[in-house]
């Protein structure tokens, strides 16, 4: 445990040791468009418009140049705390200047070459590509994390070539028994887990974090950036609890800096921390709740502060859609057993509805930010995005407080809009030329973007060719968004709809699974030390009634991948 002094507050920093353990472990349980004619807004939304280069919207805003965020000098600093000093250092310069070993800089080359325009998406280019670069060449701990990430997400671009999906699946029985034995699934080692090269630069990364902690005036911004990037490692590991355990100390050490006492350095401090990590922090609240993590403090932002007049940006619409879904989501979740117990008050069905308007107000922001601005094309496919979300947190919202799984039937315009949404994104991503669009290229993304969505278009819409079109979208997709693998997502919803469909007669969509026949509720647990493709399955169905006991059972599913063997790609 290492303990962090910010603005004089001591903080608790739980950076968990970065080599492999030995013992099994397992994630925690998982538990329309704008305003006027709909056809004319999806229209709106397809349109191509001419390609713009992205800029920092806050210093685009302003008038001047953004070269990052002010990092204070490591040792002997005698310039003036308070003023904010530029560092113009581009990332090939940062990259000419650095020693390592040939690993070492294929790694950082990859990182800039591929890791960080990934990670940049549509939103976050001046963080990734720039910010990141200019902290690591002062930041030996930030380096040494770059290096890893860099290594891993290689590892997962061009080492291994995704086949048909072979799933083997061992259903347990009702007392928990597997009905083969456990050592069939250990024949996929979990390589990218253990991997020797990242787990020695992952190690020197936290040393070197723990270090310059000691230092009572090392930036905040330093063990923030460090925690999002260990989150980066932990997702590209697969490990799901101590990506999280990072997420939560970080979160903490940001509060703590927003409520530190006035000065004019805690001034800037907050500013940078406000407008350049924190966001980070409340999108991967987000992604830690679709993964079944608790909330475990008052969110910062009410359900009034989210949503303003106007956007001015897409990405404030982004930032606006986060608050939206984490507020949803607290609510849906503390919904989840009082449903069942059919104890909905008049103040839930209030709050509910208070959202649910919030929501469209978001869309008429949207919306008029579209219409009246002549926005890029890259703009436009960042909106069809957020756009799929806004749709998947209406449909959840609309039926949380619903005891009945066929309260999502009366949402097949939202959901086959979703779908279509994410087909343009995917016919875009492949470019116009080609008659048939390819599907996009192997990567990795930090953050949400069609992954969860299309996955939970998967499994919460039983129209059997919209559900397919999702499933496919997942399966051409071919890549992982946080935790959220494409080709695991793809496999889950398609073992969920085999269980459901299997009293259908046509799958024309004429017919729906009856309730009896539904998932209700799917727990993934990852077993990322045990094979990086493993997944165990517990799902949650009422066979026998609504006001019936659940019946439980447990599956284990396994995805298997072609390693291919290219001894110059590995370190």
């Amino acid at each position: 445990m290492l303990t962090y002094r910010a603005m004089g507050a001591p903080h608790k920093l739980p950076i968990q040791r970065a080599f492999p353990s030995h013992r099994d472990s397992t994630s925690p349980p998982s538990d329309d468009a704008i305003t006027g004619d709909r056809q004319q807004t999806i229209k709106a939304l397809r349109a191509s418009r001419p390609k713009v280069k992205p800029e920092c919207d806050r210093c685009t805003s302003t008038g001047r140049k953004c070269d990052g965020y002010y990092i204070p000098p490591r040792k002997n600093a005698r310039k003036d705390p308070n003023a904010v000093t530029e560092l113009p250092i581009a990332p090939e310069r940062c990259l000419e200047v650095v020693r390592g070993t040939s690993g070492e800089l294929r790694a950082l080359e990859f990182f800039h070459a591929r890791t960080a325009p990934n990670l940049s998406s549509y939103f976050d280019a001046g963080f990734w590509t720039r910010l990141v670069f200019q902290v690591a060449h002062v930041e030996p701990a930030i380096m040494q994390a770059m290096v890893t990430v860099g290594y891993l997400n290689q590892r997962r671009d061009t080492g291994t070539k995704p086949r048909p999906m072979l799933q083997s699946v061992i259903v347990d029985d009702n007392e928990g028994i597997l009905s083969a034995p456990l050592k069939s699934f250990r024949q996929y080692e979990a390589t990218d887990h253990n991997d020797t090269f990242a787990m020695h630069h992952y190690g020197k990364a936290i040393s070197l974090l723990a270090q310059r902690l000691e230092d009572p005036d090392a930036p905040t911004e330093v063990a923030l950036l460090a925690c999002i990037l260990f989150v980066c490692i932990e997702f590209l590991r697969g490990d799901v609890e101590p990506a999280f355990t990072h997420f939560k100390s970080g979160m903490s050490i940001a509060l703590a800096s927003l409520s530190a006492p006035a000065s004019p350095k805690a001034v800037l401090t907050t500013a940078r921390i406000k407008e350049g990590m924190l966001p980070f922090f409340h999108r991967l609240e987000l992604l830690a709740m679709l993964f079944g993590q608790e909330a475990t403090y008052e969110y910062p932002i009410t359900i009034t502060e989210a949503v303003p007049a106007s956007f001015a940006t897409v990405r404030e619409a982004r930032d606006s859609i986060v608050h939206l879904m984490n507020i949803g989501l607290r609510f849906i979740r503390r919904m989840k057993k009082g449903r069942y117990a059919r104890f909905v008050l008049p103040d839930d069905l209030a709050h509910q509805a208070g959202i649910a308007r919030r929501i469209d107000d978001w869309k008429t922001a949207l919306d008029s930010l579209i219409l009246t601005n002549n926005i890029s094309h890259r703009d436009l496919d960042a909106a069809k995005i957020l756009r799929i979300h806004q749709l998947i947190l209406t449909i959840w919202l609309g039926t949380c407080c619903e005891i009945a799984d066929c309260a999502s039937d009366a949402y097949m315009d939202e959901f086959e809009t979703a779908v279509s949404l994410g087909e343009a994104l995917q016919h875009n991503a492949a470019g116009t030329t080609s008659e048939q669009p390819e599907p996009y290229h192997p990567t990795f993304l930090f953050d949400m973007e069609v992954v969860s969505p299309l996955y939970f278009v998967g499994i919460k819409c039983r129209h059997p060719l919209i559900r397919r079109r999702a499933i496919a979208l997942l399966r051409q997709t071919m890549r992982r968004e946080g935790l959220w693998d494409s080709y695991m997502a793809a496999a889950i919803a398609e073992r969920i709809a085999v269980l459901e469909e299997v009293n259908l007669t046509t799958l024309d969509g004429s017919e729906l699974p009856a309730e009896r026949d539904r998932v209700h509720n799917t727990e993934i647990h990852t077993m990322a030390r045990v094979s990086r493709n493993q997944y165990m399955l517990r799902y949650y169905s009422k066979p026998d009634g609504l006001d019936q006991e659940w019946k439980m059972w447990i599956e284990h599913i396994i995805l298997e991948t072609d390693l291919i063997s290219r001894p110059e790609l590995l370190y």
